[in-house]
């Protein structure tokens, strides 16, 4: 026997922002956490269909309800549908189906979540209990976001030669790293499946986790459209492009075209929440450090003199704080703070 669990709440945000939220890290850890002291949240998420988001919570570190959700479908801002295997205390599993929708309703959203295939009218009671509790995290974390309440920094994520290089000569469409310009990457090793997704080892690997718990993306349109706009998706989050004139068609439902790099650069923080924007493309940098809108800087030096390409910086003057060295086997991640 089938047991559908059903529960909706109207959210004053639109579709977008309460399903960017609602994916991001910040919005998952609201959604299971508690108030009660010692509640511990730990939410893993790989948000593309096939992908999994793994999350671990309860009342202390030795009691832990284990929820797995398998993603079927991701129609973004409209509807998550979602294969769910529940962990419980005692070690026992249950399966079952769950699915998100954000339907707009007068300027606000009116969220659902469905769930069917509980085992129990039990389970299915003592899942409901905590949904009001959950929403009225989401909710209020909503609108700290939206009060500008965010604690996410914009972070230039960027491969450097030497001599100031982050591509070879000849950059262009299909060619978007230049003559030679792969050598500045190869310290993420091969790719290990089809997004492509990289598991450098080491500290290397330390820092690729930091990018890809970046939960907002914003990209300058020449790096976008030479990286064939990463076929609109980068790892799962919202992709901001400031783009002037009349932009293309999105490739995706993760793409946004914005007039200008500071729109970009608001939506995406407030897309984002907690976790910091990444940003990638030199154009844009410079745009955005003229702007003092760029906070942080995550430069991975190769030992290669290129001579020739894109440089990195242009003729300002900037001041920055070095904050962390990582020196892994072939490439020294520098970390700066931009001080002026």
């Amino acid at each position: 026997m089938s047991r559908e669990l059903r529960y909706e709440r109207l959210i004053q945000a639109s579709p977008a922002r309460v399903f960017d939220l609602f994916t991001s890290p910040a919005g998952q850890r609201e959604f299971y956490g508690n108030d009660a002291p010692g509640w511990v949240v730990d939410s893993r998420c790989e948000l593309r269909v096939g992908g999994a988001w793994e999350i671990a919570f309860g009342p202390s570190p030795g009691e832990l309800y284990r929820h797995r959700h398998v993603f079927e479908t991701i129609e973004r801002p409209r509807r998550l549908l979602l294969a769910t295997t529940e962990t419980r205390l005692d070690g026992s599993r249950l399966a079952f189906s769950t699915e998100f929708t954000f339907a707009p309703r007068d300027g606000a959203t009116l969220m659902t979540m469905v769930q069917w295939g509980l085992p129990s009218d039990e389970l299915r009671d003592e899942h409901g209990r905590g949904l009001p509790h959950a929403f009225d995290r989401l909710e209020r974390a909503l609108v700290d976001r939206e009060e500008g309440d965010s604690t996410a920094k914009s972070v230039l994520y960027m491969s450097m030669s030497l001599d100031g290089f982050i591509t070879g000569p000849d950059d262009g469409p299909g060619n978007g790293l230049g003559n030679g310009g792969h050598r500045l990457h190869e310290w993420l090793g091969e790719p290990v499946d089809e997004r492509p997704h990289f598991d450098p080892p080491g500290l290397s690997g330390q820092l690729f986790a930091e990018l890809l718990a970046t939960g907002a993306v914003v990209v300058g349109r020449k790096t976008f459209d030479y990286a064939g706009q990463w076929g609109g998706d980068h790892h799962g989050v919202p992709i901001f492009v400031p783009t002037r004139g009349t932009p293309p068609e999105p490739q995706s439902d993760w793409v946004h075209y914005l007039p200008d790099a500071a729109t970009a650069m608001h939506e995406a923080k407030a897309a984002a929440g907690e976790p910091d924007v990444m940003v990638h493309g030199a154009g844009l940098a410079q745009s955005l450090l003229r702007e003092g809108l760029l906070d942080e800087l995550e430069i991975s030096l190769i030992p290669v003199v290129l001579g020739d390409g894109r440089r990195l910086f242009g003729a300002d003057r900037i001041e920055l704080e070095l904050t962390r060295v990582l020196d892994a086997p072939g490439v020294t991640h520098l970390r700066y703070r931009v001080a002026s």
